[in-house]
């Protein structure tokens, strides 16, 4: 029993980056695209939406605290202009940031995209989201929380870039990745408590 044990152990550890890094698109209308990607990231979002069905690329995310004087006031603005740059079409691009909270980032980004939805009068059945590689199944798990039972929410993952996903322990980048999407998933299903729609603690910390 310690060996089966042992064993069932070690296949977890050994796909744990393939596991988070969840794909299981859904081929909706939207695509929803978190603005802290970079850049070659984003480049392949533009392909992704060239080559695909969908109609609307949203933008997501909140400010960028990692500068003090940062040139867009959100992820959401930055990647969208960064788009816009490389030839995107404006007509079809549309950015719903997220102000500073001490909410879960993520969390509120994804409320302020259903909120984009909702200014817009469109009640989408089914929208995927272009996440960072072991970051999706939890980006995937906070929009669906987000929004309600009836949408369906598609996952996309893109592959790290400084890390191999399939040897992920091999390297300290992919260590720190893994591990730390872990505990935020699991924190994510065991403590985390959104709020009712629309409440304050909904939108808990903005400033």
């Amino acid at each position: 029993m310690t060996l089966m044990l042992a064993i069932m152990l070690s296949y977890l550890f050994l796909h744990l980056g393939p596991f988070l890094a969840k794909n299981q698109p859904v081929q909706g209308k939207y695509l929803v695209v978190e603005g802290w990607l970079n850049e070659k990231a984003l480049l392949d979002a533009k392909t992704l939406f060239e080559q695909g069905q969908y109609q609307l690329l949203i933008t997501s995310g909140g400010p960028n605290t990692n500068q003090i004087k940062p040139e867009h006031p959100s992820y959401a603005v930055k990647a969208a202009a960064f788009l816009i740059s490389q030839g995107f079409d404006v007509n079809k691009l549309h950015v719903a940031p997220a102000p500073a909270s001490a909410q879960n980032r993520t969390y509120l980004s994804a409320v302020k995209v259903r909120q984009w939805f909702e200014k817009a009068a469109l009640q989408p059945t089914s929208f995927d989201i272009l996440s960072s590689s072991v970051h999706a199944r939890r980006t995937q798990q906070l929009y669906q929380m987000a929004f309600s039972e009836s949408t369906q929410v598609g996952i996309i993952a893109l592959a790290p870039d400084r890390y191999s996903l399939k040897h992920w322990w091999r390297s300290s980048d992919g260590i720190k990745s893994v591990l730390a999407e872990v505990v935020g998933l699991g924190y994510t299903f065991c403590c985390f408590d959104p709020g009712e729609v629309g409440s304050h603690q909904e939108l808990w910390g903005v400033y």
